[in-house]
């Protein structure tokens, strides 16, 4: 089923750290830092609100990375060692790596602080990025235990449960989409990076494991019929693995009995690296990334609509919608800058986004 509530328009939640946050963060003073977090949410949310954005997020601004909602927030994650092919694949940072709980416990919410500001302020659409719970169990998982691939497909399927109820919760709370983040998918799903990860992994067998984890939120999920739940595959840029396209099994498997509402990808200038849209099923709505938000060069109105129109001409209105190839965590250490490059290509998203939906984006 597509988006009824015309949400055409991604940014993936993470965005440019105001100066003021940074200077709070390294006083050390943990009432200041709060009172900072709030007064970057609420400006955050109304800067969103004026670039005319579909929905609004807090910009992870209370997280110290993607995955920290979760680390903080559930019981027994721990320091990872050792080789981890999967994740260097993906390029993922090992500060934001930790090996997974068998047993995973939530102290409380997880995400309830970062809405409770953003659903006070505007009177738009609120939506949180959480990391799927396959992502979880497969990121810190070092390779002597993808010997053993149920044992990650159990931690992550321990995990889907917790992820469940937070986004019953959300939904409770007002929000209305959720996205589940999980950027280890790419390395499985192209070719190179299956040649890569084939000497050392079971490279299906991870993939299933992963879409059993992720695809398990959805089982006896209660959420009203309108909340929308998203995969997305991004996180900011095009993979080395990319290079040579993408596995057309590999991806039918992705998307074969898919539950989630809402796909999105990456979606570069180079067409050899793009997912195949064709094999996307119509009711997905398929969320392309083409603004990049780790190139400080602002694309052209012109170069974009080139991109997109036989997408659109493909799979209609309904079934797309345009964004960001990730959040823009990967400028937020240089607020003045950061910030203004991140307005514009808001901006640009917005404009291209226009020329399909006019005023109802």
């Amino acid at each position: 089923m597509a988006d009824d509530f015309g949400y055409h328009i991604d940014h993936h939640g993470s965005l440019a750290r105001p100066a003021e946050l940074l200077t709070a963060r390294s006083a050390n003073d943990p009432v200041a830092l709060a009172a900072a977090q709030e007064q970057a949410v609420v400006a955050a949310a109304h800067a969103q609100r004026r670039l005319g954005l579909s929905a609004i997020s807090d910009g992870q601004f209370r997280r110290s990375s993607f995955e920290s909602v979760a680390y903080d927030n559930i019981d027994g994650f721990t320091i990872v060692s050792g080789m981890q092919p999967l994740a260097d694949a993906a390029g993922i940072a090992w500060s934001r790596r930790r090996a997974a709980p068998a047993q995973p416990v939530a102290r409380g919410r997880l995400a309830q602080a970062e809405v409770a500001p953003v659903l006070a302020t505007v009177d738009r659409h609120v939506f949180v990025q959480l990391p799927s719970p396959g992502y979880l169990a497969a990121l810190g998982s070092p390779l002597a235990s993808w010997a053993d691939v149920d044992a990650v497909r159990a931690a992550g399927e321990a995990l889907a449960p917790v992820l469940r109820a937070e986004i019953e919760a959300l939904a409770a709370d007002g929000v209305g989409y959720v996205a589940l983040g999980n950027p280890l998918y790419p390395p499985l799903l192209t070719l190179a990076g299956r040649e890569r990860l084939a000497a050392v992994l079971a490279v299906d067998a991870v993939l299933q494991a992963m879409l059993a984890a992720d695809r398990a939120v959805f089982t006896g999920l209660n959420v009203p019929a309108n909340f929308r739940i998203g995969l997305d595959l991004t996180d900011a840029g095009a993979l080395p693995t990319t290079e040579r396209g993408y596995d057309a099994k590999a991806l039918d498997t992705l998307l074969d009995g898919n539950p989630f509402h809402r796909l999105c990808v990456d979606f570069p200038a180079d067409p050899i690296r793009r997912l195949p849209v064709e094999q996307v099923p119509l009711g997905i709505v398929l969320s392309l990334g083409v603004v990049d938000v780790t190139d400080p060069t602002l694309e052209t109105v012109d170069s974009l609509l080139e991109r997109i129109d036989p997408v659109f001409g493909l799979r209609g209105e309904p079934d797309t919608a345009i964004a960001t190839n990730g959040g823009f965590a990967s400028i937020a250490d240089q607020p003045t800058a950061g910030a203004e490059l991140q307005t514009e290509k808001l901006r640009l998203v917005e404009m291209v986004a226009r020329y399909y939906w006019g005023n109802e984006i």
